[in-house]
């Protein structure tokens, strides 16, 4: 069975923003298996979530996992992920969708935090 990722970002008016998130599935796609990759947005980006499962599914892919790449649990993980996946699964009932958690307090986000403290550099007005 072909299985598909779908990295899931909020989404940005700023499209320097929206790269971000095209970098951060570059990254995980180098160091990924055989999955076929995707990227979405939840919001002020392209493709959607809906436009995302849409690609993946004209790729012949009958398993899809959306990892969302939010630091914290909000209405988005707990109300519109949930509603939004189901959505899709009624348009693609031969789909298995799956959901990874958030990426949340883990320890390895600390320490990216304590290298980046030691990054910054002083604001002058």
């Amino acid at each position: 069975m072909l299985e598909g990722v779908l990295l899931l970002g909020h989404g940005s008016r700023r499209p320097e923003a929206n790269q971000e998130i095209l970098q951060i599935a570059e990254l995980v796609q180098a160091r990924g298996g055989d999955a076929v990759y995707q990227t979405g947005f939840l919001q002020f980006g392209t493709p959607t979530l809906s436009g995302a499962v849409a690609k993946l599914a004209r790729a012949g892919v009958r398993k899809i996992t959306v990892v969302p790449l939010l630091l914290v649990v909000g209405t988005h993980i707990q109300d519109d992920l949930p509603r939004l996946i189901q959505e899709q699964k009624r348009l693609y009932p031969d789909i298995t969708f799956f959901l990874a958690p958030h990426l949340g307090a883990d320890p390895r986000i600390a320490e990216i935090v304590l290298e980046r403290m030691t990054q910054g550099c002083e604001i002058k007005i």
